[in-house]
């Protein structure tokens, strides 16, 4: 299933789109802009902890919930041994140096990005955030995607995300919430909390439009 699928049934369990049709391409557009504002949402709130920067100016095991800050010498961060469900580490180029002072990302036995191999980040300005998938012992990189991509979710959480888009839309545009659609949304959240919960209190009911404090 791709990004665009989940627009699409998340359209006709809305009522706007009728099976068989396709969206305009503005319409495609301003849902994969909600989709990946809904995702953003989730991560430090019912997916992991919240990232905050930390120096890395020598190698070092990385914590979650820890952005590392490098570019102003070659380090080796080595990612957790032992990581729980929806762990995230973070790595930003605070100094534009990464081209002179490259950092390695060792994996220390998982999936790094899909790959079995660590990754040397080498490009000025370049900054990324992994979480931890269980289901795939994968380190997978949080990022926006395109119209054509696959959520990088696995197959039960991936089910929930059109009634949780709906329920984005319609609160978005000011539709009428219908009772379904506001129970299935707020059980997908739930299940990703049950999932990839943080540590301590969680979010996992807050309404897709309330505010969310930066990750």
């Amino acid at each position: 299933m791709t990004v665009l699928d989940i627009i699409k049934a998340s359209l006709r369990i809305n009522g706007t789109l009728a099976a068989g049709d396709e969206p305009e391409a503005d319409e495609a557009q301003d849902c994969l802009d909600a989709y990946n504002r809904m995702v953003r949402s989730m991560f430090g709130t019912v997916i992991g902890p919240r990232v905050s920067p930390a120096s890395a100016n020598i190698n070092l095991t990385a914590l979650s919930g820890r952005t590392y800050i490098v570019g102003a010498q070659a380090v080796i961060i080595t990612l957790p041994l032992n990581p729980r469900p929806g762990a995230r580490v973070g790595v930003a180029d605070g100094n534009l140096g990464l081209a002179s002072h490259n950092c390695t990302v060792a994996r220390n036995g998982r999936l790094l990005q899909g790959a079995a191999s660590n990754l040397t980040l080498n490009t000025n300005g370049d900054a990324r955030v992994w979480f931890y998938r269980p289901d795939t012992a994968d380190w997978t990189r949080e990022q926006d995607l395109e119209l054509a991509d696959e959520p990088y979710f696995q197959a039960d959480l991936v089910a929930r995300l059109p009634w949780m888009l709906a329920f984005m839309l319609m609160s978005e545009f000011g539709a009428e919430i219908r009772p379904d659609v506001a129970q299935m949304a707020t059980e997908g959240r739930q299940h990703f909390n049950r999932v990839f919960g943080r540590n301590g209190r969680s979010r996992a009911d807050a309404p897709f439009g309330a505010p969310v404090a930066p990750n």
